[in-house]
């Protein structure tokens, strides 16, 4: 019964860290404009992503929170289970050791890894929901994080700009049948003929873009 445990136990954990690591690429991976039109479209798990992304160092807190979690498990279930186990044979446990090793960065590293950056959106919002689930037990352990991170690192005040790569990605969305109206999508038209020119965007060239537009 023992060893039932500690094997599901084992397993759990493992679960749990390649569910952190997946999520955390698929977070950094995902095209932020493309989850903003679909959270204006109503997606609810888009909607869950937009707030993930809105606000990355608590998320990037709570994925490092849990996935310190889970492979401290991990390590602890796999140690117990080799007691189990192999408790008078030395070599088996070595054998053990690094089966677990190799098992832990292949199982819970690289392949969600690999899958949630080959197809960031789509697994994005596969685990949108799982991760508004636990970023919420975590919670109270974020919050005592981002305290301490405050005092030792001051938060500094970023600012999101848009690219011409982005706003290039933001007309190809719509092709995709991405919310986006006529005058948006000529109004980044004119944009990036603006851009192409040279031409500072200002205020006054996006009113003028409008009045055009008219």
């Amino acid at each position: 019964m023992t060893i039932f445990l500690l094997a599901i136990a084992t397993l759990a954990a493992l679960s749990f860290s390649a569910f952190f690591s997946g999520t955390e690429t698929g977070f950094l991976s995902v095209s932020r404009e493309r989850i903003l039109h679909l959270a204006r479209e109503g997606g609810r798990k888009a909607k869950i992503v937009q707030k993930a992304l809105s606000d990355m160092g608590r998320t990037t807190t709570t994925l490092l929170i849990g996935n310190n979690i889970a492979n401290v498990s991990y390590s602890s279930a796999t140690a117990a289970l080799a007691a189990e186990l192999f408790a008078k044979d030395s070599v088996a446990n070595v054998v053990w050791s690094l089966f677990a090793a190799f098992l832990v960065l292949y199982a819970s590293e690289f392949m969600p890894k690999l899958l949630c950056s080959a197809r960031p959106l789509r697994r994005s919002l596969l685990l949108a929901g799982p991760y508004r689930v636990i970023s919420a037990a975590l919670s109270p352990l974020t919050a005592i994080a981002m305290k301490f991170t405050d005092i030792f690192m001051p938060d500094k005040e970023s600012k999101y700009s848009l690219t011409t790569l982005d706003l290039m990605r933001i007309l190809e969305d719509r092709k995709d049948g991405v919310c986006l109206s006529d005058i948006e999508s000529a109004l980044i038209t004119k944009i990036l003929i603006l851009r192409v020119k040279g031409r500072k965007i200002t205020p006054e060239a996006i009113l003028s873009a409008l009045r055009e537009i008219d």
